[in-house]
């Protein structure tokens, strides 16, 4: 677990895109968010050899991973792509400081490199969710996502519900990424 006795202002944490290495940690962050699933470590090591259809991120901070996010192409590799926002999960410590934001922007931004790499465009970007969750609020927020849905007990007895971020004109403005896949580092507050 991270080291909670001083504060994160000012520290510069990187985003990049998740490895091998970081799975045990990132498997830790996935078992305490997602408490329903199982074998976090093994779901997490076949998205990560999934490339490109799955591409994974991590965000770190003085070298401990904190976050990670996880973007699939749905439907086959197309000219315009539907990504779903598989998973996204910050470490509790670390909530609440703009975090996921960050992760979200910057990692969207390096998936825009790799499908312009397969001659393939953004189109729009599919979430699941909990109705009853915060997490729409920030989907809304950063991504600009709706709700156009609603799925009763399909994941669990509550029930999800699917947004869809069509408007993607506005994405990746915040957080630019230097040359050559490599993020330029960010700053949690």
């Amino acid at each position: 677990m991270p080291n909670t006795d001083y504060p994160m202002r000012h520290k510069l944490c990187f985003i990049r895109r998740m490895q091998q290495g970081d799975l045990v940690a990132a498997a830790k962050i996935h078992k305490n968010a997602f408490a329903r699933q199982r074998n976090s470590f093994h779901w997490l090591a076949c998205n990560l050899v999934a490339y490109p259809r799955i591409i994974s991120y991590v965000i770190t901070c003085e070298e401990q991973c904190i976050g990670y996010c996880i973007w699939t192409q749905k439907s086959g590799f197309r000219p315009e792509v539907v990504i779903e926002l598989e998973q996204i999960a910050v470490a509790p410590p670390f909530r609440g400081r703009g975090i996921a934001a960050q992760l979200l922007t910057e990692s969207l931004e390096d998936v825009r490199g790799v499908l312009a790499m397969h001659r393939s465009v953004l189109k729009h970007i599919v979430i699941t969710t909990g109705a009853a969750t915060s997490a729409q609020r920030l989907y809304a927020s950063v991504l600009g996502a709706k709700v156009e849905a609603r799925l009763s007990d399909i994941y669990s007895d509550e029930d999800d519900v699917i947004m869809v971020a069509r408007d993607l004109l506005h994405l990746g403005q915040q957080y630019p990424i230097s040359l050559h896949g490599k993020f330029a580092p960010v700053q949690i507050h």
